[in-house]
């Protein structure tokens, strides 16, 4: 995903959907970048806090149980997401509405009524190899 959208440590990524932090935790490790990460499972979020202390990155990282459909997304440059049909259809008009620009990364699911500039495969983090899964990847216009 860091090759996907280009992400560099200038930019800040919004994960929403971030579990235990995985992706945040990656891109705060390899490229210095600044994250916030968004969930609603409480035991997933303590497991980020947790890990963004042990890797030495939890200056970098903030993880919020926030209602993503209240959250404001325009200081994000990067948005990442992994989150069920329903949840992206919801949100399809706020991310609308997002800055020119601003890179949107949708893991397995894609944005419902818009057109993907690149779909990646990526191995399935469920399942076993060879089990793939898509990235779809989008600009704000």
């Amino acid at each position: 995903m860091l090759k996907i959208a280009t992400i560099t440590e200038d930019d800040i990524v919004y994960d929403l959907g971030c579990g235990d932090g995985a992706i945040s935790l990656h891109f705060a490790k390899t490229k210095g970048v600044r994250c916030v990460g968004f969930d609603i499972d409480l035991v997933h979020l303590s497991t980020a806090r947790k890990k963004a202390v042990d890797y030495g990155v939890s200056q970098l990282l903030e993880f919020k149980s926030d209602d993503i459909f209240e959250v404001d997304f325009s200081p994000a440059s990067v948005l990442v997401m992994f989150l069920v049909p329903n949840m992206l259809t919801a949100l399809v008009d706020k991310l609308r509405a997002m800055p020119p620009g601003t890179r949107i990364i949708s893991y397995h699911y894609p944005l419902p009524s818009w057109e993907p500039k690149e779909v990646h495969d990526a191995a399935h983090p469920h399942h076993p190899p060879p089990a793939l899964t898509s990235i779809y990847f989008y600009l704000a216009a």
